[in-house]
């Protein structure tokens, strides 16, 4: 194997990133990473998760996945999107997400795409 792949404790092969034990990388690695995505909200995540990395390390993002999904209601869009001003800054205010208080204007819907907020507020999440 090439030096960018090890062989985890388990006996599978794994990028190098992820470790050879059982960590929170490595099931990530094995249960996500690589996979095809197509459900709305783990599209949403892994694009949210993306836009968040943008100056942080991932494994900062990574270690606050828990607290993303908190502050953006489970990944849900039509949750996500029926969030007013006022729900954005109050969840900003007590994220632990990033632990700053300003947030990139596209996770913000009303700043993103007022114009699609109502028909994105009736929509029922896919699963």
């Amino acid at each position: 194997m090439s030096g960018d792949v090890i062989t985890g404790r388990d006996g599978k092969p794994r990028c190098a990133w992820a470790g050879a034990g059982d960590t929170a990388f490595g099931r990530y690695h094995d249960e996500v990473w690589g996979t095809r995505t197509y459900g709305e909200s783990a599209m949403f995540e892994a694009l949210t998760l993306g836009v968040f990395e943008v100056g942080l390390s991932w494994s900062i993002v990574f270690g606050k996945r828990d607290a993303f999904r908190k502050a953006f209601r489970g990944f849900e869009v039509a949750k996500v999107a029926a969030m007013t001003e006022r729900d954005v800054d109050r969840r900003t205010r007590r994220s632990s997400a990033t632990g700053a208080r300003s947030r990139p204007p596209s996770t913000t819907p009303a700043r993103c795409c007022p114009h699609r907020r109502a028909s994105l507020r009736s929509r029922s999440p896919t699963r």
